[in-house]
């Protein structure tokens, strides 16, 4: 496979020869008191389309848009063959950090939760932040360690000041298997109040599993009011447009939907039909959700909601054996507690940001100059 190198250097040097090469027309205009039939201008929209397509096609965004468009195991073969490279031309410091938590992510949506967790454990040990320690959290969760994912969660909160969309849904997930849903309600609503305030910077699949454990904690708790009613409704709804462009969290959508009308005799097939749409979805949290307390307690019996149940617990009992161990975690999370930081430093290169913010405002200024020259009063 082709290595996946840090190549910020070669961008700052090529960004500053480009930036010179296209800035050299508008000097030119400006000493020779000739406007040049605004060739200066096509140059200046050259070079920025040129910085936009080399920014488009940067390994890193590269990665982050397979993941955004649900191609895991892509962004996965990405992250590897970057994560591969030792010495020149490697990612290190904290830019190794970033890759360390896109193959956690990665591995989460394919359903390698064991390996995901393994991960993320390498990546606490590099650089504790919140959101490395928020995405141990879900790969624990994802295991059924209840008491792990919650202490790892609330780690995520302490160090927002309780402003952690991730650590809020995961706790209020926990309660849910401990057979809490009115404290699960409470921390999901409090996730959805940080996303309404974090928004946009809130990842797509933190806060659909806010929806769909807020829209569970409703449902557990049998209320049957309007009201209730009305709301469930909406979140499910909200639940339904956030995750429609990526197949795994679309199976968390269509899981709640199923669990919702299965109740409902006449809507038992339909129930089932979602379940199977949500298996071809997103196999692994498939076998997760349904194997949760709570989920399905009219479908139990059904051929499809009990294989399902058999697979996951078969699932479960290979990572038992093949996940770190709880004490790996223990010793993880201890160092976190110790040495986490509460927001993550700057993962940009320092190079390749100092040489983008220097051109881009020296391509401003020019430009002013250019357009007060020649157009605001012609001489």
């Amino acid at each position: 496979m082709q290595p996946v190198r840090d190549e910020s250097r070669l961008f700052a040097f090529g960004l500053a020869f480009l930036w010179a090469a296209a800035v050299l027309p508008l000097l030119l205009s400006l000493f020779s008191g000739n406007a040049l039939s605004g060739i200066p201008l096509v140059s200046v929209v050259l070079w920025f389309l040129l910085l936009r397509l080399a920014r488009w096609r940067s390994p890193a965004a590269r990665a982050d848009v397979l993941l955004t468009r649900g191609k895991a195991t892509e962004a996965l073969s990405l992250a590897t063959r970057a994560l591969a490279i030792k010495g020149f031309g490697g990612w290190n410091g904290v830019r190794r950090l970033v890759w360390l938590n896109r193959r956690t992510s990665a591995l989460l949506a394919l359903g390698r939760c064991d390996e995901a967790l393994a991960s993320a454990l390498e990546a606490m040990a590099h650089g504790a932040d919140p959101e490395t320690i928020g995405n141990c959290a879900l790969a624990l969760l994802r295991l059924n360690r209840y008491e792990e994912a919650a202490s790892a969660a609330r780690l995520v909160l302490s160090l927002t000041r309780e402003r952690s969309v991730v650590g809020n849904s995961v706790l209020a997930a926990v309660m849910l298997g401990r057979r809490q849903p009115a404290e699960a309600e409470a921390l999901a609503l409090a996730g959805l109040e940080d996303v309404r305030t974090l928004l946009p910077f809130v990842r797509t699949d933190h806060y659909v599993l806010c929806l769909a454990v807020l829209s569970r904690a409703l449902r557990l708790q049998g209320k049957t009011d309007l009201d209730a009613s009305r709301r469930a409704a909406r979140h499910r709804a909200d639940l339904r447009k956030a995750a429609a462009r990526t197949p795994n969290l679309r199976a968390m959508a269509l899981l709640e939907e199923a669990d919702a009308v299965s109740a409902l005799p006449e809507q038992r097939p339909r129930a089932l039909g979602l379940i199977s749409a949500a298996l071809a979805a997103d196999l692994s949290y498939t076998y997760w959700y349904v194997a949760q307390p709570g989920t399905f307690k009219t479908l139990r019996q059904e051929e499809v909601v009990a294989s399902i149940v058999e697979a996951a617990g078969q699932q479960f009992a290979q990572w038992q054996t093949s996940a770190p161990s709880n004490e790996s975690v223990a010793a993880g999370l201890q160092q976190a507690r110790l040495h986490a930081r509460p927001k993550p430093p700057m993962r940009s290169s320092q190079l390749a940001l100092t040489t983008q913010i220097a051109t881009l405002a020296g391509t401003a200024a020019l430009l002013m100059i250019w357009v007060w020259r020649f157009f605001l009063f012609g001489f």
